[in-house]
């Protein structure tokens, strides 16, 4: 399971989270605007794609006295072959 714009794949919790929505190894994801971008495609090219899965990455902040905190992000995520019939339908 790895994000088709990045080559990256996914770890940890992000693994089960896909599993448990029933995906498998080797599917491919890629969230909302990764996907635009990728598929050079229009928001409204894209309407109707639903996210299968809300996954998260720990990222550093600052706080309000600079100290570095680690907190969650959570994003949503889409998967590739449900985005191309998406936007092979919305082009017709």
């Amino acid at each position: 399971m790895n994000n088709f714009t990045t080559n990256v794949e996914y770890t940890g919790c992000n693994i089960a989270t896909l599993m448990e929505a029933g995906f498998n190894e080797g599917d491919e994801f890629a969230t909302f605007n990764q996907a635009r971008k990728f598929f050079n495609t229009t928001g409204k090219e894209l309407k109707g794609a639903k996210a299968v899965a809300r996954l998260m990455t720990i990222v550093v902040k600052k706080d309000k006295e600079g100290k570095e905190k680690k907190v969650p992000k959570y994003f949503s995520v889409f998967e590739r072959t449900e985005l191309e019939e998406v936007i092979a339908s919305n082009r017709h």
